[in-house]
């Protein structure tokens, strides 16, 4: 680099570089890539100014080859001034305009030059132009060519617009033997008129209507007869926005043949299925038409096996009333759906789900488009000496499209109120992260209550014949050796009276007896209402090579715990406690000396749907970038889930174990002052969250508990397991932790007292 040069640079925590997502810092000079380091190195190149990114994702950015501008002439429709600005919203960086809906369409040089004229000082981001074939321009496409145009795109059916007219197999011969050598593409519309189709006459406004006047067998007629122009004459060709998939086995045996064909679908064809169409919503209409769910479903296996090579917006706006939206006729509608600025959003919201990685979103979104257009020398991939084109974005956050955030010149879409995301999982999975406090890379939430998630852990960390350790300060130490038996662990306990702990060196000196390979441990026992002291635990664990397994469903977020810091090798909860969201989900959390743990057995786990191996690639844990299909997760669930973990996360944990803490101490003093008795004597062990009441003597707890919910509508439980008859346990959690309650509570208690019988004896 010579002295005194301007450099400007980016870094992220989060660069897509190759195949790996790493911290990055990226030099740029003169608009195009110059270097790509390690951050580490940043400080050695920072001459210029530098753009800090954070944690956002930096990727190429996006090559859209299939806009429809329609400026000039129909501006109104679209213009370059709104098309680029929608694109560079969505991360669309380059986009190459197709030769209709402009007038004139640009099917000549003299056209294509007056095109030009109407983009120059209005574009926002880089701009390609298609030309385009009609019948009797076939001596125009090579001076187009040599003008600048990316390639030609025909119609082998009616255009929609009259200046753009539809070839005959004359002229598609004519075509090809002018491309033959010049190394250009020919893009079809793949559809043909069939003959013997009977005309439908179904309710116009019906959207099954329209989609019986196009049936798949218009694209299969189309691509066969593309599929004997390309081997015929060996020039490359291109199938734009495949709908169905019946022609698919057509396009595999063709290149198979040694056709040189490729071929896009668009993010309609992903997003949309006709099942869902309402009745009269025309500003769904395309063409060709959006199909079923199970096509659908079609067209993502063959993304990912390869045998489609693109995705696409096909952008194609028009103004409202050509949409004929008072009417909700389908029949005279205009086909063109706007998707330009949503297109990252929509692909990853629906490809994540189905084990698409971001690599794959390169590839479909920047790399071969940009391939199809002869543009690949310069854009679609982070390499030093290409354009500096990037998109810097969040695949984790949600969003609604609303009107006043679109760009794209008529506010028409079918997209508005959908909510688009990126990988919900992920988000889950960080949220469970700050949580935990932990930065294992194995987080994730089971599909089940707490107890599926005691399983998991049990299941996964023990062998038949492994020796595992369990503290029994209550119930769930009991249900875990339970649990650990039925596997054929060589359990050991050891316990504790209900309300009592173990000191460290207990818990030591029977690790060294029994030198156990995990040892359980119950953080919150809500049966007893102790919190058990954690610190220390861990290191008295991995001196002795065994694994720390610790239950925090009844303590999460409402008592301090910190799983890396603490040594905790295994942690699990439940999300109705603390979380206040609905049960049915259960985050945990492996460590690394877990999973190598897990990673050695000499056997699988008993349970497949619980098996860790199955479910780390499921939430994206491991290394590999396709994941594999286990189960149908609890998605409403997971919803709640991650909603739940956002406010804990806005509220900040500190915030949330002080308020659990304040609340039990507020509770506690109420309790005394009225005469009775806490059964965890020790401050210290107070579990913040479940409070047990020494049941008042004399009474019958059972009919004090009945008596308070039917007269209160409040739920007070009884002893559980070895504080059963014992105790009366109130659970204060999360959102209902607050002093308000707290003085429900000690409402209900004393009128209860009052009313209920006490005996004499």
């Amino acid at each position: 680099m010579e002295p005194g040069s301007v450099v400007s640079a980016l870094r992220s925590q989060r660069v897509l570089y190759g195949k790996e997502i790493q911290p990055a810092f990226i030099i740029i000079k003169e608009g195009k890539i110059h270097s790509i380091l390690p951050d580490s190195a940043a400080s050695m190149n920072t001459a210029g100014e530098v753009l800090d990114m954070g944690n956002s994702l930096v990727m190429p950015g996006l090559v859209d080859c299939h806009v429809h501008v329609n400026e000039p002439g129909r501006t109104s429709w679209e213009g370059f001034w709104t098309a680029t600005q929608a694109a560079a919203a969505g991360g669309v960086t380059t986009i190459v305009d197709m030769p209709l809906n402009s007038i004139p369409p640009t099917t000549t040089v003299e056209n294509f030059q007056e095109k030009l004229y109407a983009a120059t000082g209005k574009c926002f981001v880089d701009t390609a132009f298609w030309g385009g074939v009609i019948p009797g321009n076939q001596m125009e496409l090579k001076p187009m060519l040599q003008a600048g145009v990316a390639g030609f795109k025909c119609f082998l059916i009616h255009s929609g617009v009259e200046e753009f007219p539809h070839v005959s197999d004359a002229d598609l011969h004519a075509t090809m033997k002018q491309l033959q050598g010049t190394d250009s593409v020919l893009l079809f519309h793949a559809e043909r008129e069939v003959q013997h189709l009977v005309p439908e006459k179904g309710d116009p406004c019906k959207y099954s209507t329209f989609l019986r006047s196009r049936p798949d067998i218009m694209e299969l007629e189309a691509i066969h007869t593309v599929t004997q122009l390309c081997l015929q004459y060996q020039v490359r060709c291109h199938i734009v926005h495949l709908s169905s998939a019946q022609p698919l086995e057509l396009i595999r045996a063709a290149r198979q043949a040694g056709a040189p064909l490729t071929v896009e679908t668009t993010h309609h064809y992903l997003n949309l299925s006709a099942e869902n169409i309402p009745v009269g919503a025309t500003h769904f209409k395309c063409c060709p038409p959006i199909r079923n769910a199970g096509n659908q479903e079609l067209l993502w296996s063959a993304l990912k096996s390869g045998d489609i090579d693109m995705v696409v917006s096909d952008h194609s706006p028009c103004t409202p009333d050509l949409k004929c939206l008072d009417s909700g006729d389908f029949t005279k509608a205009w086909g063109g759906i706007s998707s330009l600025q949503f297109g990252l959003s929509l692909f990853w919201t629906s490809a994540a789900k189905r084990g698409f990685s971001l690599n794959d979103a390169v590839r479909l979104l920047c790399k071969e488009p940009a391939k199809l257009c002869l543009l690949d020398n310069k854009k679609g991939s982070l390499i030093p000496g290409h354009d500096a084109d990037f998109v810097i974005w969040d695949p984790e956050k949600e969003f609604t499209v609303t009107e006043e955030h679109i760009y794209h010149k008529n506010q028409l879409t079918p997209y508005i109120g959908l909510s688009l995301l990126g990988e919900i999982m992920n988000h889950i999975k960080s949220g469970i992260q700050y949580a935990f406090q932990t930065r294992n890379r194995v987080t994730l939430a089971v599909s089940g209550p707490g107890h599926a998630a005691m399983e998991c852990a049990i299941f996964n960390s023990l062998e038949p014949g492994d020796s595992v350790l369990i503290a029994v300060n209550g119930i769930w130490g009991e249900r875990a050796a339970e649990i650990a038996e039925r596997i054929g662990a060589k359990v050991n306990t050891i316990v504790t009276s209900a309300g009592g702990y173990f000191k460290n060196e207990e818990i030591e000196k029977a690790i060294d007896k029994y030198r156990p390979m995990v040892f359980f441990l119950t953080h919150g026992e809500s049966s007893t209402g102790v919190v058990h002291p954690i610190d220390g635990i861990g290191d008295i664990c991995h001196k002795n090579n065994c694994l720390f397994l610790v239950d925090s469903v009844a303590s999460l977020g409402g008592a301090p715990i910190y799983m890396d810091k603490q040594g905790i090798d295994i942690m699990y909860t439940g999300s109705q406690k603390v979380l206040n969201a609905p049960p049915g989900t259960a985050p945990i959390s492996f460590s690394e000396r877990a999973c190598k743990k897990l990673s050695n057995r000499k056997t699988k786990p008993i349970s497949f749907f619980l098996d860790m191996n199955w479910l780390a690639n499921y939430w994206g844990c491991d290394d590999k970038t396709v994941r594999a299909y286990h189960h149908t997760g609890p998605v409403s669930a997971f919803y709640s889930l991650r909603e739940s973990l956002a406010i804990l996360a806005e509220t900040g944990l500190d915030n949330l174990w002080k308020q659990h803490k304040e609340v039990a101490e507020y509770f506690h003093k109420g309790l005394k002052e009225m005469g009775l008795k806490l059964f965890v004597q020790d401050k210290k062990l107070r579990l913040p969250t479940v409070t047990t009441i020494v049941a008042p003597p004399g009474y019958d707890w059972r009919e004090i508990t009945g008596y308070i919910m039917k007269t209160y509508n409040i739920e007070i439980s009884g002893g559980l397991g070895p504080s059963a008859g014992v105790v009366l346990r109130v659970g204060l959690m999360g959102c209902n932790s607050s002093k308000t309650n707290v003085d429900k509570v000690l409402e209900a208690l004393a009128d209860a007292l009052k009313h209920c019988h006490k005996s004499r004896v």
